[in-house]
């Protein structure tokens, strides 16, 4: 339940950052979008209700732990623990965006959806105060979270809008000339501030895939080589798509890139409910190993082992696999043929994993 509270949280945010943001752009370079008013005030008010969820647990977890009551322990979250902070800013800033939203004014007033993106970009950065790196790291820790999430949030949720709210092919060409990018800006930013966050949070990388958190990391990061390839074809591939097949519809191939974000965007609210492995072996003191890990390792298990990349056969083809699907992929987009290039972009990810998996000792 706490992983699906958390995705679904994740969504909501990329749902308010990208309707928000296309109100801002002119017409005429953009498709026409239409994003019920009423769509937007329910992500707004599920923000506070969905990121109330690990606070619910955590403080079922104290209360049983300490033996006190389930008020006394969720007091002392909400006032002393950031992530009870976070919460309560977040359930304001919530509720002053829910107004906004049901504003009948808003839907008109230009000036509106600034401020309540404004908002939403305020209830990213308390997102971040209540990371795991804003808790190992202070302020540094926050600000680099923060601009990873507000990085996917803009170009998920721009991506997700226009794939599935789009009431025409209209101005395909001038949406792409400035949302390519932007898309370009925000991977940059993700995947700089992604890696400053795993020296928080993750610094010996190939050893956490014993953990669960670690698993989830590098399935995440192997659905992001799907989402690449399809962002790289949706961007760069169109003008010459639409030459060879004039009945190309880019907004298919957009949904299908939307579908593959949210997995990623599920693995990361997956990631937020996991404990982050600063130290692999300390953390396997109290953690147990990940039931996917030990089912792939040849080894024998402990503690204290140290892992490390030993490439033979089955992981080699599996990996060269891997490859086979990324070039299929970009290959089935020229062709136009979405079912075989969605399938080969997940098989890219599958196949990548089984490569890494079957290459440590």
């Amino acid at each position: 339940m706490i992983y699906v509270s958390e995705g679904l949280l994740y969504v909501c945010f990329a749902i308010l950052s990208g309707a928000l943001l296309l109100r801002l752009v002119p017409e005429d370079r953009r498709p026409a979008v239409h994003v019920p008013n009423g769509f937007l005030l329910a992500c707004a008010i599920a923000i506070p209700i969905l990121s109330y969820v690990p606070i619910h647990k955590l403080a079922l977890v104290f209360a049983k732990d300490f033996d006190m009551t389930y008020g006394t322990i969720l007091k002392s979250i909400l006032l002393d623990i950031n992530t009870g902070k976070a919460w309560l800013w977040t359930m304001i800033g919530s509720a002053g965006l829910a107004f906004l939203l049901g504003l009948k004014s808003f839907r008109n007033d230009k000036h509106m959806p600034k401020v309540a993106l404004f908002v939403t970009f305020l209830l990213v950065i308390w997102l971040g105060y209540a990371g795991h790196a804003s808790s190992l790291n202070g302020f540094k820790g926050m600000l680099t979270h923060s601009a990873h999430f507000l990085a996917v949030s803009v170009w998920i949720g721009i991506l997700f809008i226009i794939s599935w709210f789009a009431k025409d092919n209209a101005h395909w060409p001038a949406f792409l000339r400035w949302f390519s990018p932007v898309a370009i800006s925000s991977v940059s930013v993700t995947l700089l501030a992604g890696f400053v966050l795993m020296t928080f949070t993750t610094p010996e990388y190939v050893n956490a895939w014993m953990l669960p958190y670690g698993q989830m990391l590098v399935i995440k990061h192997l659905l992001i080589v799907p989402l690449l390839l399809f962002a790289y074809s949706n961007g760069f591939g169109y003008k010459k798509a639409v030459l060879n097949n004039p009945s190309f519809n880019p907004k298919r191939w957009l949904q299908a890139e939307s579908v593959i974000a949210l997995l990623v965007l599920a693995a990361t609210g997956a990631l937020g409910q996991q404990t982050p492995p600063h130290t692999v072996q300390e953390t396997l003191q109290t953690v147990s190993p990940s039931p996917l890990f030990t089912s792939l390792y040849k080894g024998d298990f402990s503690p204290d082992i140290t892992l490390q990349f030993t490439l033979h056969m089955e992981s080699v083809l599996m990996l060269a696999a891997a490859l086979l699907m990324a070039g299929g992929l970009l290959w089935m987009y020229r062709s136009n043929r979405l079912i075989p290039a969605f399938i080969m972009g997940i098989l890219t990810a599958v196949f990548g994993y089984f490569g890494l998996m079957f290459a440590i000792a």
